[in-house]
């Protein structure tokens, strides 16, 4: 470690630089008196600091979560031989919490809230380790434990109010009363629909369970595109829409200007089309994408509006999530 005077560091120092003056003015006792105990002082407290093992950080911090949530960050400072610091993570444009706390190196954990402030792709760390000795007289500051990348989803909006606008297009329903026959698995498919009886009689293949009154599709494509500046508005309605379909069964995929996902079911495709959209921007989507697509979320350049388009009907935003853009709902990936 390679310690730096502080503003009382300074100070003695320049304290002790007078004296200089002052001995060569009045003689050697005001040289003595002054001069000789602060350059002592100054150079054993060096040495102190200098003396200082090194810290090593250790830090449990969130891996994802959606825009708005607050998240705890777990850090640990240790070396060899125990001495006071004061710690501060660095956090990256996007997130925010008080990080800097005053510790001991001696491996104690210390926790602090974050919080995800906007969508994207952010870091926490490298740690900042700050040491003085006991007089305040120099410090000395490293950066420790690296840093850790944190993926921050657009927020989620409940869609119960208007679950209607996607349910007559895309077929969903509860009717799963009358049987309707088997099929093969395909692709996709929900877990919870797989006729185990029936698969056993087929081997190396999976039997689907149909029921009377299902959806008239089980995948969907979501096609977002932000021209202008509401970006945040397409990937939180696109987000919503994923999720709500998802719940319900059917398989989703995702298409932008950057990139896409086939549909598809389960927890880890729910991630990556979240972390997609976790860094969606502006962009020109083709044609083509879009008209293959089933629902299209779009925003002008004007930015005036986000259109959510199901079918050959399209709607405003705002009216697609019920008039609740305001009132987020976390939802667990």
């Amino acid at each position: 470690m390679h310690p730096e005077p502080t503003r009382r560091g300074l100070a003695v120092l320049a304290v002790a630089l007078l004296g200089i003056v002052l001995g060569y003015a009045f003689g050697g006792r005001s040289l003595n008196a002054v001069v000789v105990p602060a350059f002592a002082l100054l150079a054993v407290t060096a040495l102190y600091v200098r003396s200082y093992p090194d810290p090593e950080i250790q830090r449990v911090a969130p891996r994802e979560g959606h825009q708005g949530e607050w998240r705890t960050v777990d850090v640990r400072v240790n070396a060899s031989r125990p001495y006071p610091v004061t710690i501060r993570d660095d956090l990256s444009a996007g997130l925010r919490g008080e990080s800097e706390h005053a510790a001991e190196t001696d491996g104690r954990w210390l926790e602090y809230e974050v919080e995800f402030a906007s969508r994207g792709v952010h870091s926490i760390g490298p740690c900042r380790v700050e040491a003085t000795d006991p007089f305040g007289l120099w410090r000395t500051e490293q950066a420790a434990g690296g840093s850790k990348r944190v993926t921050v989803f657009p927020r989620v909006h409940s869609l119960e109010s208007t679950a209607s606008l996607l349910t007559g297009y895309v077929g969903l329903t509860d009717e799963r009363e009358q049987f309707a026959g088997v099929r093969e698995y395909e692709r996709g498919d929900p877990l919870r629909d797989v006729n185990w009886k029936a698969s056993a009689k087929r081997p190396n293949e999976l039997a689907v369970t149909e029921f009377v009154g299902e959806g008239s599709t089980n995948r969907v494509t979501v096609a977002a595109e932000a021209l202008g500046p509401r970006e945040d508005s397409v990937a939180e309605a696109t987000a919503s829409i994923v999720t709500h379909l998802l719940d319900a069964g059917v398989a989703v995929g995702v298409t932008t200007a950057v990139g896409a996902v086939d549909p598809a079911h389960g927890d880890p495709h729910r991630r990556r089309v979240l972390e997609i959209l976790a860094r969606f921007g502006r962009g020109k989507l083709r044609s083509r994408r879009k008209d293959e697509a089933d629902i299209v979320v779009h925003a002008p350049e004007s930015g005036e509006h986000v259109s959510v388009t199901v079918g050959d009907t399209a709607y405003r935003y705002e009216e697609f999530v019920g008039g609740r853009a305001g009132a987020s709902q976390r939802v667990s990936v």
